[in-house]
C-alpha cells in the first residue's frame, strides 16, 4: 500500500474523522442503570459518543393517560407537565446531561408498543391509530427537551417489518405510520430528522430482489417523501431471520449503494443513511460462561472494526453509525432468547457485565481503546488488495494509519510513501487474539516498519509522532455520480448500459461500483466497456466469497482511467457470459485532484 500524507482525502466534502458520528455506543447519558462512574468511564476513558435510545420514550408512553376529552388520544397536558419535570431533573445534573451529548442520540421505540392498531392497549389511549401514536411522539419530543438538548435524530420504529405479522399489521400500515409521525414531528419540532425503517433483515437480494421490492423499496415508495434518512441494521450472522451472512466487506456497501441508487432515481438526490445497529450475532448460545465467552468476543470485535472501516468511506452519506454495544444492559438479565444475560453467561453485547454486587468491563471495551486518540484530517491511501481496508488521519503532530484485514488468511502489507515525514516516534497498536481471547497491544518501534502483518479479522494502527507538522499540498475530492437506472436483469451476451451525466470537471481517475446479485457459480466478471475501451474487472472484492448463501450480493469496484470519461455523459456497457440475477446498481466514484 502507498500513503500520501501530502494529499487530503475529501469524500463528498468531508475531510475529517468525525468521531461523534462513528465512535459511538448504543447507550445514552440518561440510562438509569449507568452509574456516574460508568458514565465518566465511557466519555473520558473510552472517548465514546452516545448513539441510540430505545427505552425512554417507551417507558413514558406506558404511563401517559388518555386525553379526558378524547380517550383515543394522549393527554398532551400531562406530557407538558411530565416533560417540564424531566427537563428540571436534567438541569440539576449538568455534567451528566450535557446538551452536546443529548443532541447526538438517536431516539426510537418499538412497534410492539407504538404501532397504532385497535388491539394496542400498551397505554391507556393505545395508541390505536397512527395519528394517536404520532401525537404522542411529536409532543414527547417537543416537551421533554429544550431546543438546546433535543435529540437530532428520530427513528419511528425499531426493526418493525419482521414483527408485523406477530403484531397484526403489515408493511403498508407500518410505512404509513412513518408518514403520519414524521409530518406531526415536523410541525412541532421541525429541526428533528426523521427516518426509517430500521431494517433488521436486509437480505435485499432474496428471491431475485423480491425482498427489496416488498420491503425496502415499498417503504421508500410509501414513506420516502417524508423521510430525512434511511436507517438499516447490518450484522454478520443472522439478525432475527434470513440466511447466515458475512456482510463485512462487499455486501455492506452493495446494500448501501442500492438504497442510494433508488433514492437518487426517485428524488434526484441520494438521501442520507444511518446504520443504527451493526455488529455480529452468534446464534449458538454455547461458550457464553465467563471466561469462555472471550472466544465469542474475538469475531464480534472483528465485525465491529471491519464494518466501521467500510462506513468510514461514506462520511458524506452517513449521519451516524452505532455498533450494538450496550452499556450495563440491566434489561437483558432475566429475559429469554439470544439477548439473555445471567451473571455466569452475559449477553454478547454488554460493555459492563455483572460480577457479584459490581460490574466489570467486557472485552468489547477494546473496540474503543483501539480507536482512542485517533482523530484528524483524512489523508489519501491506496491499496492493491480490496481485503485490506485503510484510513489515514493527520492530527497536528500525530499521524495515524489504520488497517484492517478482511481476508480469510493473514496478510503482510508492504508500506510506502512516508519519506517526507520528520518522524520522532512510531507506535504500533494492534487488536488481535491470543489463546482465543481478544488482545489489545502497543509496541514502540525503532522507526517505520517495511511491512505490517495482520491476522484474519484483525486490525492495526501505526501511530506516528512528528517533530514538525506536515501540511498537505493537494486535495483529492471523491464524488459519487448515480446512473438513471438500476436493478437490471442479466441475460447472456446481452449488453447492459448505465449512463452517468454531469461528472465533475477536472483531473483524476474514477471507480465504477457495481452491486451484483447472482446465484453461486455464475460469473461476477462481466466485460465492461466505456468509449470503445475494455476495462479490467477485478477477480477480488472486499470480504469473503459469501459461500453458503443462496445468492451472492456484493460490490465489485472497477478502476476507470480518467481519460476515458466524458464530463457531460459517460456510458458504460456490461456484458455477462451467462444469464440470471441482476446488476442492482451502478455508481461512478469520480476522483478529482486539485492543488490546496
Amino acid at each position: 500500500m502507498t500513503v500520501s500524507p501530502d494529499t487530503v482525502r475529501s469524500i463528498g466534502g468531508i475531510t475529517t474523522l468525525e468521531r461523534e458520528k462513528y465512535i459511538t455506543i448504543h447507550a445514552t447519558p440518561g440510562e438509569p442503570d449507568i452509574t456516574e462512574e460508568q458514565r465518566i468511564y465511557i466519555e473520558e476513558e473510552l472517548e465514546a459518543h452516545y448513539g441510540r435510545d430505545g427505552g425512554v420514550q417507551s417507558g413514558q408512553l406506558q404511563v401517559t393517560p388518555a386525553d379526558p376529552a378524547n380517550p383515543r388520544m394522549p393527554d398532551v397536558a400531562f406530557l407538558k407537565e411530565a416533560g417540564a419535570s424531566a427537563i428540571a431533573e436534567r438541569a440539576a445534573m449538568p455534567e451528566r446531561y450535557r446538551p452536546e451529548s443529548m443532541r447526538e442520540v438517536v431516539l426510537c421505540t418499538h412497534p410492539e408498543w407504538m404501532m397504532g392498531i385497535e388491539s394496542n392497549d400498551y397505554a391507556e389511549f393505545g395508541p390505536k391509530s397512527a395519528e394517536a401514536a404520532a401525537e404522542f411522539c411529536a409532543n414527547f419530543l417537543k416537551y421533554f427537551y429544550t431546543d438546546e438538548d433535543r435529540p437530532k435524530y428520530y427513528e419511528v420504529f425499531n426493526e418493525p417489518f419482521v414483527k408485523s405479522k406477530k403484531i397484526g399489521t403489515n408493511v403498508e400500515e407500518m410505512s404509513h405510520q412513518h408518514v403520519v409521525t414524521a409530518r406531526r414531528i415536523k410541525e412541532l419540532t421541525p429541526d428533528v430528522l426523521v427516518g426509517g425503517y430500521s431494517a433488521a433483515w436486509a437480505e435485499v437480494e432474496a428471491r431475485n430482489f423480491e425482498h427489496w421490492n416488498n420491503w425496502q423499496k415499498a417503504f421508500m415508495d410509501i414513506a420516502g417523501d417524508d423521510m430525512d434518512f434511511f436507517a438499516t441494521h447490518l450484522y454478520d450472522g443472522v439478525n432475527v431471520k434470513g440466511t447466515h451472512a458475512e456482510r463485512t466487506g462487499s455486501n455492506i456497501v452493495a446494500i448501501m449503494d442500492l438504497i442510494d441508487a433508488y433514492s437518487y432515481i426517485k428524488w434526484g438526490v441520494a438521501k442520507p443513511q444511518m446504520i443504527s445497529e451493526y455488529g455480529r450475532i452468534i446464534k449458538p448460545q454455547t461458550d457464553k460462561e465467563w471466561p469462555n465467552r472471550l472466544k465469542r468476543e474475538v469475531p464480534v470485535l472483528g465485525s465491529f472494526n471491519g464494518m466501521l472501516m467500510m462506513y468510514l468511506d461514506h462520511p458524506d452519506r452517513m449521519l451516524k453509525t452505532v455498533p450494538y454495544i450496550l452499556g450495563v444492559g440491566s434489561w437483558t438479565y432475566g429475559i429469554e432468547g439470544g439477548m439473555r444475560s445471567t451473571e455466569e453467561a452475559p449477553s454478547d453485547f454488554l460493555l459492563f457485565r455483572r460480577s457479584g454486587d459490581n460490574y466489570v468491563t467486557t472485552g468489547l471495551e477494546l473496540f474503543y481503546r483501539f480507536w482512542k486518540g485517533i482523530d484528524g484530517e483524512r489523508r489519501l491511501t491506496t491499496v492493491s488488495d480490496p481485503d485490506i481496508r485503510s484510513h489515514y488521519f493527520a492530527d497536528g503532530l500525530r499521524h495515524t494509519l489504520v488497517l484492517h484485514n478482511m481476508d480469510t488468511e493473514e496478510r503482510a502489507v508492504a508500506l510506502d510513501g512516508f519519506d517526507g515525514l520528520d518522524i520522532a516516534k512510531v507506535t504500533l497498536r494492534r487488536l488481535t487474539a491470543e489463546n482465543e481471547a481478544p488482545l489489545l497491544s502497543e509496541q514502540t518501534l525503532f522507526g517505520l516498519p517495511d511491512e505490517i502483518s495482520i491476522g484474519v479479522g484483525q486490525a492495526a494502527a501505526l501511530l506516528i509522532d512528528l517533530r514538525s507538522p506536515y501540511e498537505a499540498e493537494r486535495v483529492q475530492t471523491e464524488t459519487r455520480v448515480y446512473a438513471s437506472e438500476y436493478l437490471k436483469a442479466i441475460e447472456a451476451g446481452q449488453p447492459i448500459e448505465f449512463v452517468f451525466e454531469g461528472l465533475p470537471a477536472g483531473e483524476g481517475d474514477a471507480v465504477l461500483r457495481l452491486a451484483i446479485g447472482r446465484v453461486p457459480g455464475l460469473s461476477l466478471q462481466p466485460k465492461v466497456e466505456v468509449n470503445g475501451q475494455t476495462l479490467e474487472v477485478p477477480v477480488d472484492w472486499s470480504g469473503g466469497d459469501q459461500a453458503g448463501r443462496p445468492t451472492f450480493f456484493g460490490l465489485i469496484e472497477v478502476p476507470v482511467p480518467g481519460d476515458l470519461l466524458d464530463d457531460a455523459a459517460t456510458t458504460f456497457t456490461l456484458t455477462f457470459p451467462d444469464a440470471g440475477g441482476k446488476v442492482a446498481s451502478a455508481v461512478l466514484r469520480v476522483d478529482r485532484v486539485t492543488t490546496k
